[in-house]
């Protein structure tokens, strides 16, 4: 068994926040906009339809399960 040692404040923070970056992404990919991350001490933009956006949905998904 897993123990989860998050607050709730944690918890509902980490709600939030992956809340508000599906809401940037379905906003990118509306309106055809790039996202800009700051990745490897650079300003990076990214194809908002890119594979990597999915995963990351995926993954965080199924990291809440445990």
């Amino acid at each position: 068994m897993i123990r989860d040692n998050k607050s709730e404040f944690i918890k509902k923070a980490d709600a939030a926040m992956e809340e508000a970056a599906e809401v940037v992404l379905q906003r990118a990919r509306q309106h055809n906009t790039p996202i800009v991350v700051w990745r490897d001490g650079k300003v990076v933009e990214l194809d908002p339809f890119s594979p990597e956006f999915d995963r990351q949905k995926s993954n965080s998904s199924t990291a809440n399960e445990d």
